[in-house]
């Protein structure tokens, strides 16, 4: 266990390396002190492509030019004139009420105190018609509302935004009246108390609000660019002995930017801020092995992952510096993880080489770009039955590609049409079609797995091997298949490999090309060779034909998958019929000298060609047979196999087996169902 810990410290540390040899942090660069107006004594060209920035000054007139061509919003409040009507009828009744008390003095008091109206004017009022005078001054400023009285009329500008509400609608400035436009007005040619009584009522109605229109010039002001161009990497910025002009100095201070401050700290901070992230990847990665338990830290497993990871950092460094980055194949690797693993597994690590790259260069949109090819990957890698069946994924994962390029230039960069973009998205998963029909064998053979591809080829009954068995061992054939066909049905109904169950099933029993003539599936019309064995030699024949078919499978190089269904298809189950004729003649007999080695099954699916292979051959062996007699054997083998722990080493517990149970009932029926209208015609014949 020590080793084994301290081999995968070692492969987590080499990985961590790699990551900052690949992604070193930034260092200092070159400063270029070269001035407008000299000759240049060397040449300088962009070591990468980077925009040229336009300067704060030059942002601050762009923006000042936006905020002259936009119209400043005003707000009209139609409440103003509503106040004007209460107030002025307000102060009517007041003066009402007092007057009938005959209390001149008091009222003036009163009105100065509880409506601020000077002393004088309501002198004015009283000793006039103040009915009439009020009548006066709410008509002609309803009037005047009616236009719109603003607060303030900015002289720069001929057009306005007035807003009531959420209605919006675009006027001149002549269009509203002034406080003093307005005072004016409905003063001309009145008396100067009548003019104060005017100014001590008028309000604006319509008010300019700032806020709004600083945030409407910033809305403007967002969309402009905020770069004067680019610098191509490669391009020549200075060349020598040619004059340096304004542009020049203006492209070296932009390429100067992007460098990154001198001085160690820097680096160090730059340096641990990327491995902190590094870090919380392989923490990610660590905690989804603990609850999804698929040992990803298993030696074959690890090397597997980082042979993956390692192939995929080189090549996104390659095509980060060469400016192909959408060339990138991550579908490729998720494909892998999806067929090595399992769906679940390709969409997690979809997310973490997603993040990988785009967080190390700063990049959403190249994390957004790599995420939807990854899951576009995992989604269609669940086709993948046939190698034809490639095409399909390649077609989904271009769409995915595309879509994500025309997303990232509408909503994240705001570029323009790049026809080299969309060419180099389907170019991505053409490349990486290609790239797992060529290296998917190769990486098989050399990490020991094997996909539903290779298992539906070995599955051919066309192959050598099975034509071989259909003319030696024919009862073992037909058998073979009957048992393909129940073991692939149950993994269907528990959640299995259900390719892997039946392909797997057709092999378990190739050993009995060896001895043919001892099994009793091929035993037709033949004397059974064991009545001149003894019960010894018959078991050692009998559970020879295991070890026979993984030699067998060792030399047709067959998956590890099919070997392990080979070796313990049988577990330690006992030979009963040659025991109990061992015991007949040797009483002291034990059960261990007539049980088959095992190892017992460790999968559900050599569980299930456990169980298949056991049940066929008790229906073969029934003279009649019915539903109910092929419900008692399901029953009782599948207790038998359960209660003598041959399932103790796999995931199949007891709901599984009554599943297993209803899957199995129907494909034994159709197959051992007794034909008595057959019967009968033949009979009749």
């Amino acid at each position: 266990m020590k080793r084994k810990i301290h081999h995968r410290l070692l492969n987590f540390v080499g990985v961590l390396v790699l990551l900052n040899i690949i992604f070193s942090p930034p260092i200092s660069r070159r400063k270029y002190n070269l001035k407008a107006g000299e000759i240049a004594t060397f040449d300088v060209i962009a070591p990468y492509t980077y925009a040229v920035y336009k300067s704060p000054e030059e942002l601050a007139g762009e923006r000042a030019e936006i905020a002259i061509r936009i119209p400043p919003i005003f707000e009209s409040n139609p409440g103003v004139a509503k106040t004007l009507d209460k107030k002025i009828g307000a102060l009517e009744a007041f003066i009402d009420s007092t007057l009938i008390r005959g209390r001149r003095d008091s009222t003036l008091i009163l009105l100065e105190r509880d409506f601020g109206l000077p002393r004088e004017l309501g002198v004015y009022l009283m000793r006039n018609d103040y009915k009439n005078i009020f009548r006066r001054i709410d008509r002609g400023i309803q009037d005047a509302y009616s236009r719109g009285v603003a607060d303030t009329k900015p002289a720069n500008f001929r057009i306005i935004a007035i807003q009531t509400g959420d209605k919006e609608i675009v006027e001149t400035i002549d269009r509203l009246f002034s406080m003093a436009e307005a005072e004016s007005v409905l003063t001309w040619n009145a008396t100067d108390h009548f003019r104060d009584l005017v100014r001590f009522f008028l309000m604006p109605n319509v008010t300019f609000n700032e806020t709004k229109t600083e945030d409407r010039i910033d809305e403007v002001f967002a969309s402009v660019p905020k770069t004067k161009g680019e610098v191509l990497k490669g391009e020549i910025i200075v060349e020598k002995h040619r004059k340096i002009d304004q542009g020049i100095i203006t492209k070296l201070k932009a390429l100067e930017s992007t460098y990154v401050s001198i001085g160690s700290w820097d680096i160090f901070k730059t340096a641990l801020l990327r491995n902190l992230f590094f870090l919380t990847l392989i923490f990610l990665v660590i905690n989804f092995n603990r609850v999804t338990r698929l040992n990803l830290f298993q030696t074959k497993n690890l090397y597997f992952i980082s042979l993956l990871f390692v192939i995929y950092l080189i090549m996104g460094k390659i095509a980060y510096e060469t400016g192909t980055m959408y060339l990138l194949p991550i579908s490729f690797f998720i494909f892998l993880f999806a067929l090595y693993f399992n769906f679940l597994t390709a969409l997690f690590f979809s997310f973490v080489f997603a993040a990988l790259l785009g967080v190390v260069y700063n990049s959403l949109p190249l994390f957004v770009y790599f995420l939807a090819s990854g899951i576009g990957a995992s989604f269609s890698s669940q086709s993948l039955r046939t190698r034809l069946s490639l095409y399909r994924p390649l077609l989904y994962i271009a769409l995915t590609n595309i879509l994500a390029i025309i997303f990232i230039n509408l909503y994240l960069t705001k570029s323009v049409f790049n026809i080299i973009d969309y060419s180099e998205g389907i170019l991505n998963s053409i490349l990486a079609s290609l790239a797992v029909g060529l290296f998917l064998p190769l990486l098989e053979r050399l990490f020991d797995f094997t996909t539903d591809l290779t298992l539906l080829e070995l599955g051919n009954l066309n192959l050598p091997l099975f034509k071989e068995m259909s003319l030696k061992t024919p009862g073992t054939y037909h058998h073979s298949i009957v048992v393909g066909n129940l073991a692939e049905a149950g993994a269907t109904a528990i959640g299995a490999d259900p390719i892997l169950a039946r392909v797997g099933a057709y092999y378990h029993d190739i050993g009995k090309l060896d001895k043919p003539e001892y099994f009793i599936e091929n035993q037709l019309g033949v004397k059974n060779p064991h009545d001149q064995l003894k019960p010894q030699m018959s078991a050692l024949v009998i559970i020879s034909h295991v070890k026979e078919g993984a030699e067998m499978a060792k030399k047709m190089k067959l998956p590890k998958k099919l070997m392990d269904i080979i070796t313990e298809h049988h577990g330690t189950t006992t030979i009963e019929m040659i025991y109990r004729k061992a015991l007949h003649l040797m009483p002291e007999a034990k059960s261990d000298d007539f049980s088959y080695p095992g190892p017992k099954p460790k999968t559900k699916e050599a569980a299930l060609v456990m169980l298949a292979d056991s049940v066929e051959a008790a229906a073969r062996g029934e003279k009649s047979i019915n539903i109910t007699k092929l419900q008692r054997i399901l029953r009782d083998n599948f207790d038998k196999k359960f209660n003598e722990g041959q399932l103790d080493e796999c995931p199949v517990n007891r709901h599984d087996l009554e599943q297993i149970k209803t899957a199995f009932l129907p494909i034994l029926n159709g197959i051992f169902h007794p034909r008595i209208e057959n019967e009968e015609t033949v009979r009749a014949g």
